[in-house]
């Protein structure tokens, strides 16, 4: 064994930063994300895997377990640098034997010739990382239900059976593919390594907790509360985070846990996380804004602060018209309606309150803007802080006369009948006239400024009230927490615990008969009964209220209201929009199409996942595009399809031009705005997985487009992170397990005149290919769909700018669905059009669709055009060409045969008749010839 010291933390870190830097763009290089370790056509019955993921999720799920071996204290002999070293070196080329150069010197593919796996193993460079011996590599090669171990007794590395074990680890880290599986597949490795971890009888165990519901954002919030309970509250460590839950490992949970007890904190930590935002959106502010009762719809309450909630109603006034005439006219509405009040009560107001109705125009218009303002803040007080007297508390932080305010007590109840505050025109006033205003008059300082000392002085009285608790009150109407706790205790599943139980039965709602308008029970969106369904916010939603619905046929739009929707998908809208994921500002939800591509594990994620995907992903997390057209003929300014199509090599220098597109997008759209463009909002905590949103508000924009765009994008996406990325319409991922899901990209229900660029699949994009000596899926399909918005954009270039059209893909599909020989016709439409030789990558595109969509009947057009030019090609000596020659032959011919039949009237005969002839006849022009 080693005498090294043991592993720590520090040198786990070093060797794992180490390794990504290095060796993940060495396996890149390589191709290994372009071959399979798992599914396809080889392994049909498992979701694809590339070589890169599999090694990947290996190295990192070891790197994570032990992390945890190292936290505890756990001894393990002849755990060193050394040997973490070793054991990722051996894992990294432990599936040598799937490459397709690979010819085994044996019976079984595990007899890989020993100078290959040196070749691989210094091509990737990885004698600087660690030296093993070539049996040793062999060793790790060989799956553990093999019987060819020999290569063990024969390499001379003392620890090499912790470093078999420790391989073996990891390849069943990487290989777990739902956490059903989990305990089963690793229970055999971690047994090996000491008692600690004996099923049963040991310190630690295994266990995982399970949602079978991805929605999107609230998913992974509630997936990041339960893990960071588990850990904090039980000393569990999450090891491997998978798309519905994450598995751990920790200490036996002894009988007595608390289910019930449980969700409930789990809800208070996802409510917690929706209250205790940064900065809220303003656009979701300004959506729930009444301005008829000058106050917020409660679900804003969930969300926003009173300081977000007031800057907001600042800003609108700010800019808002001002009627200088309104204090006026409030004071006459007043008197005219309230019957209680004195007949001459109009006449004494001024001298009653203190305040003035002759004062100048510019003052009135910022008394209007004080007012207004104060309005909202009444209703505030009235929401947030219920037991508070609101006249009281205006009082109490303004200055008033005492016998301005006294008067107002008396009068109260007819200044706030109708839930309106107006008492507060006779605060604002005296505000404006107060000791605010001691150094300049209000009405000579700009209106922002006169918000701005009004709004001061507003959020420091309310410093003083428990707007938190008043916030949760506020929303216990909207049945955020009863609803999320039966959500939980319907879905939430924990391997140490008893099961979930169905909160009702879905099917007595469905076969209820149909009455006018919609269940008073079940959510349009996800089908579930909740007694707290209530008319979906079609600016939450940023989608239409009254056109779809889960249970009748679609209408034109839906009479009456908004469809229902259940607390639980109000909730993830809600933190959609607070992440970033909501439709941008400056766009219509009735005009915009949209997509969402969910990024999935392949199988499972770690947190150095997120540490590997921050630069491919960091400029989704503003407004991005990945841009289809050419801006100019500058290299910078080449759309993502040509780019592929110069290099069309899946590289890591490719793979940073499109992060180096990316970020030119960003800021681009941050500058100019956006017509397309996608968004993965801000990430918090450990994702499960990644949410990326398509949006599209093009005014001519077809379904077609947006999903030939949307396609491009996923699989880019997918090439540049190894994730499987899966394609919808639908707010949810329609989809019951992820971990099913088999080919690298899926497409749910797209258009089918996309069928041509999806390969075999029906619906998705495999990546299977280079074992047969072909391109892999995922270059193919980027290779046609590249071809294609090329041959688009170029066969547009005669036309006026504003009359090309992205949507003319969809003409192009139907042609290359049809004919085999499309790439052809594009090139001959292009000179027709143009009247000019096409450029190069033009006829790069036009070269990709001929060989990868004619296959034989290309070969056979080459075959022809080889012989055409054969005898188009004039003699050497006389230089008259060939076809002279075939028409020489042709004409004897055919002089031969007209003689032959008026000689032999019977050859005649047989051959309109097209029988055999005779042997006389033949006989006879026999004798002619």
């Amino acid at each position: 064994m080693t005498g090294g010291a043991m592993l720590t933390l520090e040198a786990l870190e070093r060797v794992l930063s180490e390794y990504v830097d290095r060796y993940v763009p060495a396996m890149l290089r390589r191709g290994y994300h372009l071959l399979l370790a798992k599914g396809g056509k080889d392994y049909q019955h498992l979701p694809e895997q590339s070589l890169f993921t599999h090694i990947i999720n290996g190295v990192f799920g070891l790197a994570r377990f032990l992390r945890f071996v190292v936290e505890q204290g756990i001894p393990i002999h002849g755990l060193d640098e050394a040997a973490l070293r070793k054991a990722i070196a051996l894992y990294t080329v432990h599936e040598v034997h799937k490459l397709p150069d690979v010819e085994p010197i044996g019976s079984t593919e595990f007899a890989i010739p020993l100078e290959r796996l040196r070749e691989e193993y210094e091509a990737l460079g990885l004698r600087d990382f660690a030296d093993v011996d070539e049996h040793l590599m062999r060793a790790a090669n060989v799956h553990k239900r093999s019987t060819r171990h020999g290569d063990l007794l024969l390499t001379l590395e003392e620890n090499a059976p912790l470093l078999e074990l420790l391989v073996r680890l990891a390849d069943g880290l990487a290989s777990i593919k739902s956490l059903d599986e989990a305990e089963s597949s690793l229970k055999g490795w971690l047994v090996r390594l000491g008692p600690w971890f004996t099923p049963g009888k040991g310190r630690f165990s295994l266990c995982w907790h399970q949602i079978k519901d991805v929605r999107g954002v609230l998913t992974n919030t509630i997936h990041r509360v339960v893990a960071e309970k588990l850990e904090r509250d039980y000393g569990f460590y999450p090891l491997l985070y998978f798309a519905t839950g994450t598995l751990y490992t920790g200490p036996r949970l002894e009988d007595g846990f608390d289910r019930e007890e449980f969700i409930r904190g789990v809800v208070d930590g996802v409510l917690r996380n929706l209250t205790s935002q940064e900065q809220a959106d303003s656009g979701m502010i300004k959506a729930g804004m009444r301005r008829q009762k000058s106050d917020f719809e409660r679900y804003v309450y969930a969300f926003a602060d009173v300081p977000d909630l007031l800057e907001v109603v600042k800003e609108d006034f700010t800019i808002a018209r001002a009627d200088p005439r309104l204090p006026e006219k409030e004071l006459a509405g007043l008197a005219a309606r309230r019957k209680e009040l004195p007949s001459d009560w109009l006449d004494t107001v001024g001298e009653r309150f203190g305040i003035s109705l002759s004062e100048s125009k510019a003052f009135n218009e910022r008394w209007f803007r004080a007012y207004r303002y104060l309005l909202y803040v009444d209703t505030l007080v009235r929401d947030l802080n219920p037991a508070e007297d609101r006249l009281s508390w205006f009082l109490e932080h303004f200055p008033v006369p005492a016998k301005a305010a006294d008067n107002l007590r008396a009068e109260q109840a007819a200044w706030s009948r109708g839930g309106f505050g107006k008492y507060v025109l006779v605060i604002a006033y005296h505000f404006l006239r107060g000791p605010a205003f001691a150094d300049r008059p209000a009405e000579s300082l700009p209106d922002a400024e006169v918000l701005d000392k009004l709004h001061e002085h507003v959020l420091q009285a309310f410093e003083q009230i428990d707007t938190i608790a008043g916030r949760r009150a506020a929303l216990a109407d909207l049945g955020f927490r009863p609803d999320l706790e039966a959500y939980l205790a319907e879905n939430l599943l924990l391997s140490w615990a008893v099961g979930a139980r169905p909160e009702g039965d879905v099917l007595a709602a469905y076969a209820r008969p149909k009455r006018k308008g919609h269940s008073i029970k079940l959510c349009s969106l996800c089908n579930r009964t909740s007694p707290y369904v209530q008319p979906l916010r079609a600016g939450i939603l940023d989608d239409e209220g009254r056109i779809f619905s889960n249970r009748v046929l679609p209408a034109s739009e839906a009479p009456n209201e908004n469809r229902l929707w259940c607390p639980v998908c109000h909730l993830e809208f809600v933190f959609r929009k607070l992440v970033g994921l909501g439709l941008p500002a400056g766009a219509d939800y009735r005009k915009t199409r949209r997509l969402y591509l969910y990024l999935l594990p392949t199988f499972s994620f770690t947190p150095e996942h997120v540490m590997l995907f921050a630069n491919a992903l960091k400029d989704f997390h503003h407004l991005t595009s990945l841009p289809i057209q050419d801006y100019g003929k500058q290299e910078e300014a080449w759309g993502v399809p040509h780019r592929w199509l110069v290099r069309r090599e899946l590289d890591p220098e490719w793979m940073q031009e499109v992060q180096d597109v990316l970020r030119r997008q960003a800021e681009w759209i941050a500058q100019k705005g956006w017509s397309e463009c996608l968004t993965a909002g801000r990430f918090r905590g450990q994702p499960h997985y990644y949410l990326i949103t398509y949006w599209n508000r093009g005014q001519e924009s077809t379904r077609t487009e947006v999903w030939a765009k949307g396609l491009f994008a996923a699989i880019i996406i997918s090439a540049i992170t190894g994730c499987k990325v899966y394609v919808t319409e639908r707010h949810y991922l329609p989809v019951a397990d992820p971990a099913e899901l088999k080919a690298t990209v899926v497409l749910d229900s797209p258009p089918p005149i996309l069928r041509g660029l999806l390969g075999d699949g029906a619906d998705g994009i495999t990546l299977y290919g280079r074992e047969r000596g072909e391109p892999s899926g995922l270059e193919r399909a980027l290779d046609l769909a590249s071809a294609l918005w090329v041959v688009t954009e170029h066969l547009q270039q005669h036309l006026e700018p504003r009359n090309r059209k992205d949507k003319r893909v969809a003409e192009n599909l139907e042609l290359f669905n049809t004919s085999a020989l499309a790439g052809a016709t594009f090139y001959k439409a292009y000179w027709r059009l143009n009247n000019r030789s096409p450029d190069e990558v033009f006829t790069q595109a036009c070269e990709v669709l001929l060989t990868l969509k004619g296959g034989e009947l290309m070969n056979l057009v080459e075959e022809l055009a080889e012989k055409s030019l054969a005898i188009a090609l004039p003699m050497r000596g006389g230089g008259r060409g060939t076809p002279r020659r075939y028409e020489l032959v042709f004409r004897e011919t055919v002089a031969a045969l007209r003689k032959a039949f008026e000689v032999i009237p019977e050859l005649r005969q047989t051959a309109l008749l097209s029988r055999p002839p005779s042997e006389h006849s033949i006989a006879e022009l026999k004798g002619l010839a």
